[in-house]
């Protein structure tokens, strides 16, 4: 609910939601209300004062009239009354209704508060918006609701009127009724005038404190509450309002459209389909027309039941035996190679028709439009819609065809998502790859298990455990990811502001058009919005208004002038990309991204390899917006089950020097990146052996016991430690982190600083830190080492000197 200041008083918007907890005991409307011509009248005889255009002698004889029908002066009892004066009332309502739009206008006025028009254009008449009682059907709400919505309209009349309090409802009414002609749904969306209308206070009105006016506006679903503090009995509205209609059929549809398309049943489902065809036949006014669509991923998926898994074509269906090479030369074969949209009048009298059209024209279809699924610059299917009838569809239709196929594309792609990471889970279930280093242990399980299926029917496979063994952890994080990547959309979408800008700006002085000074009022707004912080959804809402609103007119900008011809080429070609937006900063920020991620990930994997030969070890990584490892080192890991102390400090030092060699990498590549992010290093040492097993549903490695979960919660805090007694992160660039808990560790580490200190690798200034306590974690400490950039090092690991080598050398004994 938000709140706008009108003198001392706050101004309320609400959105009515049809809910269940809106609190009303009456059913009836409890407002008093009367017709009344009385405000017409008023304005009749304001006008001559105030319009110097006015017919006086016209009014005259309005009032002359007036004076002989006495029955129209004051409150009207009988609506009968207006048919008897209707010659009267036509002259009254002449302003109402203007003579030049009485055909065509869904107009009518109506008692204050009702449905029942006493006076009404023709065609609203034909299409009985009003009258009858089935409002609540009408309008798709129960009739709680309705009577919730017309007595907080009465009230928020009185707020303003006698409490000088703003209070609106925001939600218009939307009429829906059934086509005579096609049965389909129309929407109207009412608009309601009420300049002719007044509220009377029945006797003294009790004043209300603006902190009484608000508790009320926050309860406002209370309406009981209202009704104790303002009751309806001392209030009487007279006069009339003007009802004005718009079909918005269209916008209601796309807007069922886009929500059911949320629906992840919506492309999979029987049901989900009939309701899709059934509102594409009333966004194109056509019953008889119908849907279908088909994923088309890869062109080698093509042939795959895996393709057909959402195939609900016209032809290509599930069942389908259809080919990709059946396709060559068909209609379809535009649209899956080249992403053309395809328009047949009528198949009948297509010119070398192939098997794909003959089927088309068995299974009754005549005419049709097929258009390409496209995604993030991707075919990912096609859609189709079909009628019996020749040219019931033409190319007019894709213009609505086009606002659309986004909507169905992106249901399209989460299905095959769907699809995909179901195909995944199975893969990963039966064919999970295996580290070599234990590869021994789960073909021993599986040698068991086949040996105890020849005993058992239902045997089960024996949990994989590796106990007593030594975990290392690292991880190379890149410092402000998040904000440096909300910084590049930010920089981006204004940037295409700004060269949208320029567009309207070139021809707005040879197009004086109001229209543009309030696009570029709404660029200028955008603009100013996202200029220091940019919210989750700013993105989508200003391409959604580039797209829609501006880009769609740089076509008639460059009929009317052609000067307009290089702000909009600049633009274009500003856009020219499968994402269609300016994608400068992204991308810079992803490449720069990338090439981080893959110089650790390469570096990491090439020393990983040669680590093997300290001592063979399980190693896993994966990538965030960095990149994190586990090393796991110990006796039970191996088949012959040697293991010795030496061999974890040669590990440990060996990844001291490699976080050392990453930093260093990294630093040299901020020279060759389009945007130089910076990495933060650290390291958690655990002396303590700990026991891993084999998950069989996640099918990874987890920490087993108690007492080694503790090790697997520091990993997930330690990214966001602070120093005791600051707001400083414990995590800097240039810097690396080790986190210890153990006095040994420190201990040993000391030692391994000292070594690397020698080699050059690190400064002598050495930090001995306290870290704050987080969620499930204390008594962490750290060690914090500041990395030599330069390049005298006693070795030259890029010459060919060793990491492994150079931990051998070192005296760890």
């Amino acid at each position: 609910m938000s709140k706008h200041h009108k003198g001392s008083f706050h101004e309320t918007v609400v959105s009515i939601t049809n809910n269940d907890d809106i609190i009303l005991s009456v059913d009836q409307f409890p407002f008093d209300t009367a017709l009344s011509l009385s405000p017409l009248i008023a304005y009749w005889e304001d006008k001559i004062k105030t319009d110097p255009s006015c017919n006086v002698d016209r009014v005259r004889q309005l009032a002359e009239l007036l004076r002989n029908r006495p029955e129209l002066i004051g409150s009207i009892h009988d609506v009968s009354v207006i048919e008897k004066h209707i010659e009267t009332v036509d002259i009254l309502m002449e302003d109402i209704f203007p003579g030049a739009l009485w055909e065509n206008n869904l107009k009518a006025v109506v008692v204050p508060f009702h449905f029942e028009s006493f006076y009404a254009t023709p065609r609203l008449e034909e299409l009985k918006l009003l009258g009858g009682n089935n409002y609540s059907e009408k309008l798709n709400i129960d009739n709680k609701t309705l009577l919730f919505r017309l007595m907080i309209s009465a009230y928020t009349i009185i707020l303003d009127q006698f409490y000088n309090a703003n209070f609106y409802v925001d939600e218009p009414f939307i009429f829906t009724i059934k086509d005579k002609l096609t049965g389909l749904q129309r929407h109207y969306k009412l608009s309601i005038d009420l300049k002719f209308m007044q509220v009377r206070a029945k006797g003294e009105i009790k004043q209300m404190s603006a902190q009484e006016i608000n508790y009320l506006i926050n309860r406002y679903n209370d309406l009981d509450l209202w009704m104790q503090k303002v009751p309806p009995e001392n209030f009487e509205f007279s006069g009339f309002a003007i009802y004005d209609f718009t079909e918005v059929t269209n916008e209601e549809t796309i807007s069922s459209l886009r929500y059911e398309l949320l629906d992840r049943d919506s492309v999979s489902t029987v049901e989900g389909f009939e309701s899709l065809q059934q509102k594409l036949r009333v966004l194109f006014g056509l019953p008889g027309i119908k849907l279908g669509f088909a994923s088309c991923p890869a062109m080698r998926e093509f042939d795959t039941t895996y393709a057909r898994k959402i195939w609900n074509g016209l032809i290509l269906t599930h069942n389908s035996d259809i080919k990709l090479s059946d396709l060559r030369g068909s209609i379809y074969e535009p649209v899956i190679r080249r992403g053309h949209t395809i328009v047949v009048e009528d198949l009948n009298v297509f010119p070398n028709p192939t098997q794909i059209e003959d089927q088309l024209l068995e299974s009754g279809i005549r005419n049709l439009i097929i258009a390409p699924l496209a995604y993030e610059g991707k075919i990912i299917g096609l859609m189709e819609l079909a009628s019996p009838i020749p040219g019931e569809l033409n190319a007019l239709s894709t213009i609505k065809l086009k606002e659309i196929l986004p909507l169905f594309a992106l249901a399209m792609n989460r299905s095959l998502d769907e699809l995909r990471s179901s195909i995944q889970n199975v893969i990963k279930e039966k064919y999970t790859a295996i580290h070599p280093i234990v590869e021994w242990r789960f073909t021993q399980a599986a040698i068991n298990l086949l040996e105890k299926m020849e005993r058992n029917n239902s045997p089960e496979i024996e949990p994989i455990v590796f106990r007593d063994i030594y975990p290392l952890y690292g991880a190379s994080d890149i410092r402000g990811s998040a904000t440096e990547r909300n910084k590049a959309i930010q920089g981006d979408l204004l940037e295409q502001l700004v060269l949208a800008k320029e567009v309207i700006l070139a021809v707005k002085d040879n197009l004086p058009l109001p229209i543009l000074d309030e696009l570029i009022f709404k660029m200028d707004k955008y603009s100013q919005n996202i200029m220091h912080e940019i919210a989750s959804d700013d993105e989508g809402t200003i391409l959604h208004f580039l797209r829609t609103e501006v880009e769609p007119l740089f076509d008639h900008f460059s009929k009317k002038n052609p000067a307009a011809s290089e702000a909009i080429q600049a633009y274009l070609s500003a856009i020219k990309n499968p994402y269609r937006v300016v994608y400068n900063k992204r991308k810079a920020y992803e490449e720069s991204l990338y090439l981080i991620n893959e110089t650790i990930s390469s570096f990491l994997d090439r020393e990983e390899e040669k680590a093997q030969q300290i001592f063979p070890h399980y190693f896993e990584k994966y990538k965030t917006d960095g990149l994190e490892y586990n090393i796991y080192i110990g006796a039970s890991l191996l088949n012959n089950g040697n293991f010795e102390p030496i061999y974890l400090k040669n590990m440990r030092l060996w990844q001291l020097m490699l976080t050392c060699e990453i930093a260093r990498r990294i630093h040299k590549l901020r020279a060759n990146l389009k945007l130089p992010l910076e990495i933060t290093q650290l390291i958690l040492v655990h002396s303590d052996p700990i026991s891993i097993r084999f998950r069989l549903d996640e099918k990874k490695f987890d920490v087993e016991g108690a007492n080694n979960i503790r090790y697997e919660i520091i990993k997930k805090r330690i990214d966001k430690a602070t120093i005791r007694g600051t707001d400083e992160r414990l995590t800097q660039p240039g810097k690396i982190a080790i986190v210890y808990t153990q006095q040994k560790e420190v201990d040993e580490y000391i030692r391994y600083i000292e070594f690397l200190q020698s080699e050059g690798y690190i400064d002598k200034h050495v930090e001995r830190l306290d870290l704050e306590e987080m969620q499930g974690v204390q008594g962490l400490k750290a060690l914090r080492i500041e990395i030599n950039f330069t390049d005298h090092l006693r070795h030259d690991i890029d010459a060919g000197d060793e990491l492994l080598s150079i931990a051998k050398s070192a005296s760890l004994n």
